[in-house]
């Protein structure tokens, strides 16, 4: 048989049936029924894999004849089955759909056999409604094994009916949805949040009342900025039903989900250094996309650029830590400056101590080690990049987000007035107006802890302006000394040698000491696309560089000083901000915390 190219066929899965040959009393000339499609042996619907049994790529069922049911059921089978990823009981639809070349078999005189878990069915594939071969409700962490075979009716009697004619098929998968999701999938382009085993879905109530979330119906709406939240348990053998509350007790970390997007390039000036401080707030435009969307690779202003934030996993979208990063079991702010690579201190929720005094080395650690099969990680300076941008879009709150000054280093605060005089001799105005957290900053479950969310409300994520600075992996590879202060090589030694680290920090390469040099900055990344970048006098007199969005803080890093921190602190004030960045030796630092993000 002549070998097509079926690559323009493609839709989802390898789907081939091996060959045979049955001898029949009859003249019948040979024709070929065949099911096909990429060459790929794992699938992804949503949170479920069709995984495909078959090594070959060009296997056909050739030389077909009419047979028996009792003779076509005991060919060798195509086999394959489904995997549910997820804790969580999906529904799922899956489709025999023909594809027609050439002149195609009659549907009626070819029939199936489809055996699910080892019961098996039989009919006509002119008896299949909407292609639709099997459906219903996959239980959690559960496996369906099938097997599927194709033959032509042994009633057929006519070799005109079958002679040069032949029937190809492709096996396609889907989550079942309601219209609320196939609102959202349209809204997303197939983004929707990544659920792993270790990912409770959730809606937070304003009052921060946390609820399982129904995946059935709507538990986010990034139209209306309110964005996808999910949990992970402190114990994980608990099994909530759907809209049951959660009590805090048994959180141990918060997650937001980022959506994958595009973005129209805003600004495509390359700063050197400082010159005169703008008004350069807008709004960026967003666009989101899949990981099957030809990639948008602008480089200049009004082009349309995917994200880069997205494209080192080639995910869908990440999940990031709701709130900087707390150290588990602190009771004050000194007990939680702990310099430690220990993934069990780890914990992400509100009103926790922020996790400080930390090299760049152990907070990666930290990052890495937490949720292995989530590929957790230390969050790179893109995908803070990435936050602040949607934070600025339509879907976010495109507004200042409100600095977090609580003086404790105590996640998700916001301050009472938004500050305005900033730094003051290293103090916060607002934050030693008195020593009561009452009056000065209120908890991110409160009208005024909104403000210091990106999206303006409760679903959004915090403490990106004040509390803590945080470490992202933001690294000049000019260092003076390989990782900096960092401790990165102690720890791992092939860091900057081994290219399997590569995808886990962005990298720049300005040589200059001069703090004001930003060409280099990366786009996407919020930073030189933040300029032009002006010096401001604080009130004693002092140079502060200062970004035209918002006039947060805006110092590149460099060699001496190799890595990014961003977001500001709890006394920066007005400095502070989701754009705001500044350069560090990588070292251990009371003011400095880190966030950890997952791609599962």
């Amino acid at each position: 048989m002549e070998k097509r190219d079926l690559s323009k066929f493609v839709k989802i899965g390898v789907f081939f049936l091996g060959p045979f040959m049955l001898t029949f009393g009859v003249s019948f000339a040979f024709i070929n029924l065949t099911i096909f499609g990429s060459k790929q042996q794992v699938v992804n619907a949503g949170n479920l894999d069709l995984v495909l049994d078959e090594d070959e790529n060009n296997l056909y069922i050739e030389n077909a004849l009419p047979m028996y049911d009792e003779v076509g059921m005991i060919q060798e089978a195509f086999t394959f089955r489904i995997t549910n990823k997820t804790s969580m009981d999906t529904a799922y639809v899956l489709k025999l759909e023909e594809i027609t070349v050439g002149q195609p078999l009659a549907r009626e005189d070819v029939k199936y056999g489809l055996t699910k878990n080892k019961e098996t069915t039989i009919d006509f594939v002119s008896n299949i409604v909407d292609n639709v071969i099997d459906e219903g409700v996959i239980l959690g962490n559960e496996t369906i094994e099938y097997e599927l075979r194709l033959w032509i009716r042994d009633t057929l009697e006519e070799e005109s009916l079958i002679q040069g004619k032949s029937m190809m098929f492709k096996l396609s998968l889907r989550m079942s949805q309601t219209e609320e999701m196939a609102y959202r999938e349209t809204l997303l382009n197939g983004c929707d949040p990544i659920l792993s085993e270790n990912l409770v879905p959730v809606t937070i109530q304003d009052d921060g009342t946390v609820q399982k979330a129904n995946i059935y119906e709507e538990w986010y709406n990034y139209q209306n900025k309110l964005w996808a939240n999910a949990v992970v348990l402190s114990d994980k053998s608990i099994n909530y039903a759907d809209n049951e509350v959660i009590p805090e007790e048994n959180i141990e970390s918060y997650f937001v989900w980022i959506p994958r997007f595009r973005y129209q390039i805003f600004n495509d000036t390359v700063y050197s250094g400082v010159t005169t401080l703008e008004n350069r707030v807008q709004e960026i435009k967003v666009e989101f996309e899949n990981k099957n969307t030809q990639l948008s690779n602008g480089t200049r202003k009004n082009e349309w650029l995917t994200h880069p934030a997205f494209t080192s996993f080639d995910t869908n979208g990440f999940w990031v830590g709701k709130f900087e990063t707390g150290y588990k079991g602190a009771t004050s702010t000194g007990a939680a400056q702990v310099n430690s690579g220990d993934s069990a201190k780890l914990q992400i929720k509100p009103d926790v101590y922020s996790w400080r005094s930390i090299s760049v080395g152990n907070a990666f650690k930290v990052g890495y080690d937490y949720l292995r099969s989530d590929e957790s990680h230390m969050m790179k300076n893109t995908e803070w990049g990435a936050v602040a941008y949607l934070q600025h879009s339509k879907y976010g709150s495109s507004m200042s987000v409100r600095n977090n000054n609580n003086r404790s280093y105590k996640t998700g605060y916001a301050s009472v007035t938004e500050p305005t005089l900033g730094y003051n001799s290293g103090t916060s105005i607002e934050g030693n107006k008195n020593g009561t957290t009452s009056d000065v900053t209120l908890p991110y479950n409160t009208p005024t802890g909104y403000t210091a969310s990106t999206t303006g409300n409760i679903t959004g994520i915090y403490d990106t302006s004040g509390g803590a600075w945080e470490y992202v992996m933001g690294y000049n590879i000019n260092a003076n000394s390989v990782g900096g202060s960092s401790e990165l090589t102690s720890i791992y030694g092939d860091f900057f040698t081994n290219s399997r680290w590569e995808k886990y920090y962005d990298q720049y390469s300005n040589a200059e000491v001069d703090a004001s040099k930003y060409q280099t900055g990366l786009l996407g990344d919020a930073t030189r696309e933040m300029g032009p970048f002006g010096d401001i006098k604080d009130p004693d007199g002092n140079s502060r560089y200062r970004t035209s969005w918002y006039g947060d803080l805006a110092y590149f890093i460099h060699p001496v000083d190799p890595w990014f921190e961003r977001g500001g602190r709890w006394l920066n004030g007005v400095e502070s901000g989701a754009f705001a960045f500044y350069y560090n030796s990588g070292g251990v630092s009371t003011g400095i915390s880190f966030r950890v993000v997952l791609t599962p």
